[in-house]
């Protein structure tokens, strides 16, 4: 017997749409914002020329301050300059905290501010401490362990 043709609308029906593999994947929570397509095109557009580096190696002196005391060493080495001197800094903003965020260094700070009442963002930038290099990475609500 001969399978009906069923045509656009029939072989969407069986394409199989990636699912999320587990914990740390981005956008794994509702609300995530994940900036690694604007990044990319960005860089992109560095090294062709079409941006001058003036214009994406441009960290403030607080940014350049709070990547010092206050990061993580990123897991790869700057995009723009090659130095590993890349870091990961966290900034949550919400109730009962300065309107400039505040910069978060552990987990366990994070997971306490997740507790609390209240909506807060959590937002990951990294920055280079060599040629100033700065993007953000990722916005996402901050979730308690309780309720994800």
């Amino acid at each position: 017997m001969e399978r009906p043709r069923l045509g656009l609308i029939g072989s969407l029906l069986r394409v199989q749409f990636p699912q999320s593999r587990g914990a740390g994947r981005p956008g794994q929570h509702p609300g995530t914002i994940d900036y690694r397509l604007d990044r990319r095109r960005l860089l992109r557009a560095v090294r062709a020329g079409e941006i001058d580096l003036e214009e994406v190696c441009d960290a403030q002196i607080e940014l350049l301050r709070v990547g010092k005391d206050y990061s993580k060493a990123a897991p790869t080495a700057c995009p723009v300059c090659e130095a590993r001197t890349l870091r990961h800094v966290r900034f949550v903003f919400g109730p009962r905290l300065p309107k400039e965020g505040r910069a978060i260094n552990s987990t366990k700070e994070l997971e306490r501010l997740a507790e609390k009442t209240g909506e807060f963002r959590c937002f990951l930038v990294e920055v280079c401490m060599s040629c100033r290099w700065n993007h953000l990475l990722t916005a996402a609500p901050l979730r308690s362990r309780k309720s994800a």
